[in-house]
């Protein structure tokens, strides 16, 4: 899933809503990511509104760009890196003339806190700052958290994976969905069963063809009685357009997550053959 738009503007134009914020300036004033050509390559930019300007780092050099782009979404999260390192779900910006893929990272630098390319073969991040590009070893990496990964896809459990509980015994349990009867609904992923399992109809379905949810910047929160937080991450609806959340809940040993079926206050999870009705239970948010 992706959720976010590139807008296309200039060191005259106005910053477009939902502008992602990449740090601050040395003298506090707030930097956006951006990206912008410059010799044939696609690079990541700082902008910087207050003072109508945007950078690239090129060739030793701190570049201003007249033209760029300014990305704008949701749901970002910034993830500790070194060496030229990205996590899964780096967001590539752009590349190199060669082709080699560029990525969105952040580092502090003379009171800054500065974006720019990580560049994985050089093993670093640069950034332009003071009129140069500057080298730094560790740093931060823009992610996208929701991405939601098929099983068919020969992936399997990747990197970043969201767990979301354990079976009662202990075998470890991720979180998933899956369609069923026409609705797409939160599953159970069970990697030692080699399979997933949804709640419908009262019972607990098998499914061999579903998605992992995998991702950063999750957290679960209590709630009850069909209730969700703002940020409850939205996993599927119902053939008929009901969203449907996912929430998890202890039963019998096991921490299992279903799925929240607000019209019906309740959270169902699958367990035992069955699909199992609770009242109390904790959501997936997005943090």
């Amino acid at each position: 899933m992706t959720d976010y738009v590139w807008i296309s503007t200039n060191v005259y134009g106005g910053l477009p809503g939902g502008a992602v914020l990449g740090g601050h300036d040395s003298d506090q004033d707030p930097i956006y990511v951006g990206r912008a050509y410059h010799n044939g390559e696609m690079l990541p930019a700082k902008v910087v509104p207050n003072k109508q300007q945007a950078y690239v780092a090129w060739g030793g050099q701190e570049i201003s760009k007249h033209d760029f782009e300014v990305l704008t979404g949701d749901h970002f999260s910034w993830v500790p890196a070194s060496g030229g390192e990205v996590p899964p779900f780096a967001l590539r910006v752009g590349q190199t003339a060669d082709g080699e893929a560029l990525f969105v990272g952040r580092g502090y630098f003379q009171g800054s806190l500065t974006p720019g390319k990580v560049h994985p073969s050089h093993q670093c991040l640069y950034i332009p700052y003071g009129g140069e590009e500057h080298r730094l070893e560790a740093y931060e990496v823009l992610v996208q958290p929701e991405v939601w990964v098929s099983s068919s896809s020969g992936r399997g459990i990747v990197p970043g994976t969201v767990v979301g509980g354990h079976d009662c015994d202990g075998s470890q349990i991720f979180v998933g969905r899956a369609y069923h009867e026409g609705d797409m609904l939160p599953a159970k992923v069970i990697p030692s069963k080699g399979c997933a399992y949804v709640p419908y109809g009262g019972g607990e379905v098998v499914k061999h063809d579903y998605e992992l949810l995998a991702g950063y910047g999750y957290g679960w929160v209590h709630d009850s009685h069909g209730n969700v937080p703002g940020n409850a991450v939205l996993a599927g609806r119902t053939s008929d357009g009901e969203p449907l959340f996912i929430g998890r809940a202890h039963h019998h040993g096991s921490l299992t997550p279903g799925k929240i079926h607000q019209s019906h206050h309740c959270l169902y999870i699958p367990f035992g053959g069955e699909e199992v009705r609770l009242d109390h239970y904790e959501v997936l948010v997005k943090a």
